[in-house]
């Protein structure tokens, strides 16, 4: 289940059931039926030769474009439901915050499955990024419960669900601080039924009477 939670931060729509099933299979598909015609090229089944092959190669590599998907949040996402990911929520931060652009909190089952999932995702990255993308940061490895991944515009944690009942890392990251909430409260005013002005007079009778 993905769960989304937003106040002050904004949280996706979940992805479409098609892209949480089999990932890129077409594309595959595709990039086989390619593969067969350039064999027959090469060996002259084609009837095309050289031309074909060309022709094969070229599309071959059109096709390799389409297989690979960018490291985006949805792909991130209909990665970890296909590791059994439990209670995923997505953060979408504001750009003011310097941190990155997506936030996910994710629940394993075990310390393995944390483990499972990370390495996974380590490399899934690794073969789906692009040059430009940074290198992750890995921290909690030598923890039981928890496990967090910098891939630089995601940041991924993995718990153990009790832990994240402890830390909350939902209401931190949507709630803000205690200090921002007190500051969006507006004081109560009285009535002006209630509101009493004291002239000179009055607290001298006051003082008089005590």
């Amino acid at each position: 289940m993905w769960r989304s939670l937003s106040v002050g931060c904004r949280l996706l729509p979940p992805i479409s059931a098609a892209a949480c099933g089999a990932l890129w299979p077409e594309p595959l598909l595709r990039v086989s039926g390619v593969l067969r015609g350039a064999c027959a090229a090469a060996q002259g089944v084609g009837g095309g030769g050289a031309g074909s092959l060309g022709a094969a190669a070229a599309e071959l590599r059109q096709a390799a474009d389409t297989v690979l998907p960018k490291f985006n949040i949805d792909f991130a996402v209909a990665l970890l439901r296909q590791e059994n990911a439990k209670d995923i929520c997505v953060i979408q931060l504001p750009s003011e915050i310097k941190y990155c652009d997506y936030f996910i909190i994710v629940s394993g089952s075990s310390t393995r499955h944390l483990h499972a999932m990370a390495h996974y995702m380590l490399k899934m990255y690794k073969h789906h990024k692009e040059e430009s993308d940074p290198h992750t940061h890995i921290e909690g490895k030598e923890t039981d419960d928890w496990l967090c991944i910098d891939f630089g515009s995601i940041v991924i944690h993995f718990m153990l669900p009790e832990t994240r009942e402890v830390y909350e890392l939902e209401k931190l990251w949507t709630l803000g601080s205690y200090d921002d909430q007190l500051a969006q409260i507006t004081p109560p005013s009285l009535p002006e039924d209630f509101i009493v002005g004291l002239t000179p007079d009055s607290s001298d009778h006051l003082e008089t009477r005590t």
